[in-house]
């Protein structure tokens, strides 16, 4: 009877097991019409692969493009889609998103454009640089350390690109809890989505830009000694030593272990260490403490729904088929 029931608890186990592997490949595989993993297995099959080697050069040299390429794919998808707006130079007569308060400091547009040149050499109009961005951030994220997701292609580049649009869709690094989850529900993304792709702020660096105002100032007092209470005072002297007042463009990493994917930016956080509000205020609420704490904890569930939660940003406001097109150039439209 014991043999009978333990062979019934086993089963219940591997049953369980199945059925929630299934439900996450099922949930990862959930593509916008008109993307496929295989899109370029005819036209370009070797896309992946030179893609993964520029990637591999630029790591070597820097490993923070590891942050970039990850900021890349989030500062285009969340304005407009994933289209490759944000990589679109400015013109006589419009300012583009990377003009955006909020992309102040963006990197690794040239390195795309590195990499759009061998695609086109390769292969002559034929991938986006929208799905350039998309194979790079899995790339430098697994080469990080971080977890590797299937990337769906077959997305087309947009013809247009406006500043307003950016910083009125990306968060700041001002924005306190609600602002946060008020910004992802405008997208489709929860709460615990938005805590988990925060995690990608445990790779890369930062311009100063960001941090002032966690430094000085901290209520609109205009005093300089005004820092953010959440702040460990060893660190925020530290950040103060890199980041003098009115200073903008030093850099500085954005977590103790900025060189590799890890969950060590919620260890941070918890022990307030977080390099922005936004960071910071993770742990102000208390449903966003206990998701934090959570991740801390458990490094392969944070490794696991940032993955399924970077498929899901892919899919936002993709043109396909007909719509855009392939630029030859990723700053510049045909």
């Amino acid at each position: 009877m014991a043999s009978a029931r333990a062979q019934s608890t086993s089963w219940l186990l591997t049953t369980s097991s199945v059925l929630l592997f299934a439900t996450l490949c099922a949930a990862i595989s959930e593509y916008a019409p008109g993307l496929s993993e295989s899109y370029y297995a005819k036209a370009c099959p070797q896309a992946p692969a030179i893609v993964e080697k520029y990637v591999t050069k630029y790591l070597k040299k820097d490993s923070s493009f590891a942050g970039a390429f990850n900021r890349l794919q989030f500062h285009d998808c969340w304005v407009q889609g994933c289209d490759g707006s944000v990589l679109l130079n400015s013109t006589a007569t419009n300012s583009a998103e990377r003009e955006a308060h909020v992309n102040f400091g963006l990197r690794g547009i040239k390195e795309v454009d590195e990499i759009k040149a061998a695609l086109e050499y390769a292969c002559p109009g034929v991938v986006s640089c929208a799905d350039i961005l998309m194979l790079a951030a899995r790339d430098a994220t697994v080469k990080a350390g971080g977890p590797w997701w299937p990337v769906a292609l077959g997305r087309k580049d947009s013809r247009n690109s406006v500043d307003l649009l950016a910083d009125g869709n990306l968060p700041f690094p001002v924005f306190n809890f609600a602002l946060l989850t008020d910004n992802f529900a405008r997208k489709n993304f929860s709460a615990r989505e938005m805590v988990v792709l925060s995690g990608a702020h445990t790779i890369g660096n930062t311009h100063c830009n960001g941090i002032l105002p966690h430094l000085y100032n901290f209520t609109g007092g205009n005093n300089a000694t005004d820092i953010d209470p959440a702040l460990n005072k060893g660190f925020a002297a530290f950040l103060k030593k890199h980041c003098p007042q009115g200073n903008r463009t030093n850099t500085i990493f954005i977590d103790s272990t900025a060189g590799k994917f890890d969950n060590a930016y919620y260890k941070n956080v918890l022990a307030g260490k977080g390099i922005f509000i936004t960071d910071a205020t993770l742990i102000r609420d208390s449903f966003g403490k206990k998701l934090v704490t959570s991740f801390a904890q458990a490094k392969s569930t944070f490794f696991e729904e940032f993955a399924a939660g970077m498929v899901k940003m892919g899919n936002l406001g993709v043109l396909t088929g007909s719509q855009g097109e392939i630029r030859k150039k990723c700053q510049f439209v045909n």
